[in-house]
């Protein structure tokens, strides 16, 4: 991976979060603010995705909805380490009909 310098300007209160941020987690602000650059990028790639999809498809059914609500409200609930637990995510998976699917299960 190859690295260039970049200037940017951000408000002051963002720059003092990202410097706090960065400190807690043990990483240079320009470290911290790639990493959530990164993030926000995989956010947004996953968003147009789900756009494309959903274009496609149209609107998922009411079933469906409450399978991605019950899914979302497990996988985004910390836990002591600060993240979801997998086995978490894979009970909820089998529990929800997603027995015999191949699903892929990180923590990020």
């Amino acid at each position: 991976m190859s690295l260039e310098g970049v200037t940017i300007t951000i408000p002051s209160e963002t720059l003092s979060a990202a410097k706090e941020a960065a400190d807690r987690e043990g990483m240079s602000v320009s470290a911290w603010l790639s990493h959530a650059a990164e993030r926000a990028a995989k956010i947004e790639a996953g968003l147009i995705a789900a756009e494309e999809v959903l274009a496609e498809t149209g609107p998922p059914t009411p079933e469906e909805q409450a399978w991605v609500d019950d899914f979302m409200d497990t996988v985004t609930r910390p836990v002591a380490d600060g993240g979801s637990d997998p086995d978490d995510i894979r009970h909820l998976l089998d529990r929800l009909g997603g027995r015999g699917k191949r699903v892929a299960v990180q923590r990020v």
